[in-house]
């Protein structure tokens, strides 16, 4: 039986790739629900950009930094695919420091970066068994763990829910917030930028180039809508202007929308669940969840090894 991994988002996709780096057989179970929250994200890497200094996240958000370049360089090995992992990120100040980046701009924490999602989880699940099912029930068994999906009933080892946003429905304290960006036309090569916001007003958002195109992100509402709005365009528009005005204009190719799972403190639940026995807790991680994913996985994978002492 195989250990399964429930929800194939940057979450679940990192810890089924650091299963099975470690040997262990390993099925994923996704979905594939509208507004998963990694289809929307930008994939930055800055404990800087996210004001994470002095809170509870900020060791571990500096750990996880420090892990993502040989991450990716073992995603890549893996899969031969990129995932576009650039370092340098810069806050957009009133006044620039002279050497420190392009005109205008101030250079953030040493070896933030950021990356491109979509690119992480398609290299993480390159050679993964991944199955398109909904888990409606979870029953721990003397095999292990049975799960009701709408494709079937499966039985898993050990099973690792990573379900994001959509966490609630196997009792877990989680609840959506809504983010959206745009995604404009070009604009691959601009620098990571995010703003500031001095007493409630000045620039605010953050703005990356990727490979498909210029990122502006993002709203953030408690809400588990997945269709965009006409307000949020706007406020993106205007990011746009102040964080990228020489691409501003640019044709929008797509205005996304995520939804982030957001626990009541703000932390990550990584750990045994509180009242199912044999299932692992990897959810909660609100926008730090590219940040968070390679340091979740191996704590995934110390769990795992505790759980089942023959996968040390």
């Amino acid at each position: 039986m195989s250990i399964i991994v429930v929800g194939g988002g940057l979450i679940g996709s990192a810890v089924a790739f650091t299963l099975r780096d470690a040997g262990l057989e390993v099925e994923v179970l996704d979905a594939h629900l509208p507004g998963a929250g990694w289809r929307a994200a930008a994939g930055l890497l800055t404990p800087d950009g996210e004001r994470l200094a002095g809170t509870p996240l900020h060791a571990s958000a500096l750990e996880s930094l420090n892990l993502w370049p040989e991450f990716a360089r073992s995603l890549e090995a893996h899969s031969g695919q990129s995932v576009h992992l650039r370092t340098g990120v810069f806050r957009l100040g009133p006044v620039p420091e002279v050497g420190e980046g392009p005109h205008g701009l101030t250079r953030c924490t040493p070896g933030e970066g950021r990356l491109h999602p979509a690119s992480v989880v398609s290299a993480a699940l390159t050679g993964v068994r991944v199955t398109r099912a909904r888990v409606l029930a979870l029953r721990p068994d003397r095999r292990g763990v049975s799960l009701q999906t709408d494709a079937g009933d499966r039985g898993g080892r050990l099973v690792v829910l990573a379900t994001g946003a959509w966490s609630s429905a196997f009792g877990l304290d989680i609840r959506p917030v809504q983010g959206q960006a745009l995604l404009l036309e070009g604009g691959n090569d601009h620098p990571a930028v995010y703003g500031t916001r001095r007493r409630g007003h000045g620039p605010h958002g953050y703005a990356l180039g990727r490979p498909d195109g210029l990122y502006v992100g993002a709203t953030a509402r408690l809400s588990a809508s997945v269709q965009p709005d006409s307000w949020a365009r706007r406020w993106l528009q205007g990011a746009a202007r102040t964080l990228a005005p020489t691409c501003s204009g640019h044709a929008v190719l797509s205005q996304l929308v995520g939804l982030r799972p957001v626990t009541p403190d703000g932390l990550p639940l990584v750990g045994p669940h509180p009242t199912l026995p044999g299932v692992v807790v990897a959810t909660g991680h609100g926008r730090h969840g590219a940040l968070l994913a390679p340091l979740t996985a191996r704590q995934v994978l110390a769990l795992v090894r505790q759980a089942l002492p023959e996968a040390a």
